[in-house]
């Protein structure tokens, strides 16, 4: 009786150690700021969204009356401190950017992601540092992106020879979007395969529908997260299904590339398949990885773009000061505008950052995870809470950006004072910041500049209908697109 009295006693406590555990985790214990009040199951859904406003909207609204560092429950998981604050963000993203470099992904993107093993899905650490650096030492060294020159200026002179054609059957309307996805799957194609591999019109269609269907794939997947116990429903199957079939059907599209790429890469070939090879990482991981750059660079480079060519539609002013610019580079030639053209043309890097600050193509960027147990600005953070930075909000600070809602690029031209110029720089990431800023940032900037700047050269873009201004209303699906795709009237200059 004694023994068993021992063995249950020390049973017991262990069973209180084991609670212990699974109720309060770690010794810091989480604190939650304040936010809005939630009910049972959806925790705050009913509020967001209300009006058709967009996400980023509706949290900067919750920040105006809870605080800049709030809770916000997204039905049945775990809750998110929405930081819209900028010395905070720049705390989380950069200061304390260690401690915040993991990552939350929903449920179904374990298996878009290859078990979360693609640069943009998994933690930070050695594994996302080795993924990083060699991106970065293949496809996105700046002597890869020079040996494209060449071809991205051809691909940009057929997507407006392409757009005219367009505009001569259509009364001279276009839709802009597709030619703009075109041109930068192409350079994706390039930039991960080689130049060696000829790229066929059949694969950049299919590579756009696939980057659409991942789009509502995400949308389905946030959705399952929300309600975590949908995860063991049966009825769950239908999108767990087609997820695995989406995943498949991108394996089906890139694998045939691999196999035609394989040993040219392997000869020394500076291109993305060539470092992930050099690895021995499965198949699966190198294909969703490259599947990866192509989604993320397709949809974030073209919306950025057509968001440039809205509001120059709008604003007949910046535009006409835009194409004089270019005007005065050329000498009056009617030649393509080249890369070094851009690299030494002030207003149009200031255009392309404006339309950048305006419409952030990510507005809430990813969500970050905290690695480890630490605090923010004095508020203690337990290892695995959910963090987001509401980008788009603090991109229109007041406190830093004069007239925040106006379309101003002059706000970036060297003779606004250092000072201004010195604050807004340090504020100014659309693309995030710190250590899990968008590796591809410098590329994007470069390839939106060039396209943008060869599009006001070749054409004037008025309304397409005279007096309907385009709308740019925005939506969040899940990167910020207009809710109305563009449709304009060009005119050859």
């Amino acid at each position: 009786m004694e023994v068993s009295s021992v063995y249950l006693a020390v049973a017991t406590l262990a069973s209180l150690l084991l609670l212990s555990k699974v109720l309060f985790g770690s010794s810091t214990k989480q604190q939650w700021p304040p936010g809005p009040k939630k009910l049972p199951l959806i925790g705050n859904l009913h509020q967001l969204g209300g009006g058709g406003e967009p996400l980023h909207w509706t949290l900067a609204d919750f920040a105006r009356k809870h605080g800049k560092l709030m809770t916000v429950w997204f039905g049945s998981q775990k809750p998110n401190i929405v930081v819209t604050d900028l010395e905070l963000a720049w705390e989380l993203l950069v200061t304390k950017g260690a401690d915040y470099w993991s990552r939350k992904m929903p449920f179904l993107a374990k298996i878009t992601t290859a078990g979360y093993r693609t640069m943009s899905a998994c933690d930070g650490g050695p594994y996302w540092e080795s993924l990083r650096k060699g991106l970065h030492a293949t496809a996105l060294n700046p002597q890869t992106i020079s040996s494209q020159t060449k071809l991205q200026e051809q691909d940009i002179a057929d997507m407006i020879s392409k757009m005219q054609q367009e505009a001569d059957l259509n009364s001279g309307v276009v839709k802009p979007l597709h030619h703009l996805r075109e041109l930068a799957i192409r350079l994706i194609y390039r930039l991960s395969f080689g130049t060696g591999v000829p790229i066929e019109e059949r694969f950049v269609r299919r590579m756009d529908e696939l980057i659409e269907e991942q789009m509502g794939i995400w949308a389905a997947a946030h959705l399952v997260d929300v309600f975590e116990f949908t995860k063991h429903i049966p009825g769950l199957k239908p999108p767990l299904k087609e997820t695995k079939a989406h995943t498949e059907r991108i394996k089906e599209l890139l694998r045939p590339c691999l196999a035609a790429s394989k040993k040219y890469s392997l000869s020394g070939n500076n291109t993305h398949l060539s470092f992930l090879l050099s690895q021995g990482f499965s198949e699966e991981v190198i294909l969703l990885n490259l599947f990866e750059v192509f989604n993320f660079g397709v949809d974030s480079t073209s919306a950025s773009i057509v968001w440039a060519l809205g509001f120059l539609i709008l604003e007949r002013e910046t535009q006409e000061k835009l194409y004089k610019e270019m005007e005065a580079k050329l000498g009056g030639s009617r030649r393509m505008v080249r890369v070094e053209d851009v690299s030494g043309m002030e207003y149009i890097h200031a255009v392309v950052k404006e339309t950048m600050r305006m419409r952030p193509v990510a507005p809430m960027a990813m969500p970050h995870r905290a690695a480890r147990d630490t605090e923010l600005k004095g508020l203690k953070v337990k290892e695995g809470t959910s963090m987001m930075v509401n980008l788009y909000a603090l991109l229109h600070d007041e406190k830093v950006w004069k007239d925040p809602n106006r379309f101003v690029p002059e706000r970036f031209l060297k003779r606004n004072g250092a000072d201004d110029l010195k604050k807004m720089e340090r504020y100014y990431f659309p693309f995030g910041a710190g250590r899990r800023v968008c590796p591809g940032i410098e590329l994007a900037k470069v390839e939106v500049a060039v396209a943008l700047a060869n599009l006001v050269n070749s054409f004037e873009w008025r309304n397409a209908v005279e007096g309907q201004p385009p709308d740019l209303s925005e939506t969040l699906c899940p990167l910020l697109e207009m809710k109305t795709p563009l449709v304009a009237r060009i005119v050859p200059r």
